[in-house]
């Protein structure tokens, strides 16, 4: 008898406890520090582009939503995006991408790069703080929500948005 529970329950009952919502609750998904609801505060730099100081001023205040399932920015929502990161050392990647010398910005070194679905670009700096590329603009962004912990709370916190 116990070779049968060893040999076929056993194995079922661990299947059935992984296939449980929850199970990985201590997991973090991949972009975990990206998730969340971020708002623009500040322009801290720009590339060679076509922004004008007057669009710059127009984006302060905007916020970013960024999930696995959903980047949303200035009108643009892009569902299921993907996020490619790479790291490469910040005054490199920048004199070559941007043309730009980013000496004044905080950034870690190597820098991580992380490249949407849509081809905008967000660079971690600190926890709770990445700086965005719009328009070869730079542009500090400070998370105001975290990303919800369980799918079922990303569909309420999106349903309660279309409400507004």
């Amino acid at each position: 008898m116990k070779a049968i529970f060893n040999s076929m329950i056993r194995p079922l009952l661990l299947l059935a406890a992984l296939a449980l919502p929850g199970g990985h609750a201590n997991a973090q998904a991949p972009n975990a520090d990206i998730y969340g609801t971020w708002k623009f505060k500040t322009l801290i730099g720009g590339g060679i582009g076509s922004l004008t100081d007057r669009q710059a001023r127009q984006l302060i205040g905007k916020r970013l939503v960024i999930s696995a399932d959903r980047f949303e920015f200035n009108g643009r929502v892009c569902l299921h995006p993907t996020y490619q990161r790479s790291q490469e050392s910040s005054h490199t990647y920048f004199d070559r991408e941007w043309r730009t010398n980013v000496n004044g910005i905080p950034f870690p070194n190597p820098v991580t790069i992380i490249e949407t679905t849509s081809c905008d670009y967000l660079y971690p700096i600190r926890k709770g703080l990445l700086m965005f590329a719009e328009d070869c603009g730079f542009f500090e962004a400070v998370r105001v929500r975290s990303a919800p912990r369980r799918p079922d709370q990303v569909s309420k916190q999106i349903a309660g948005r279309s409400q507004k």
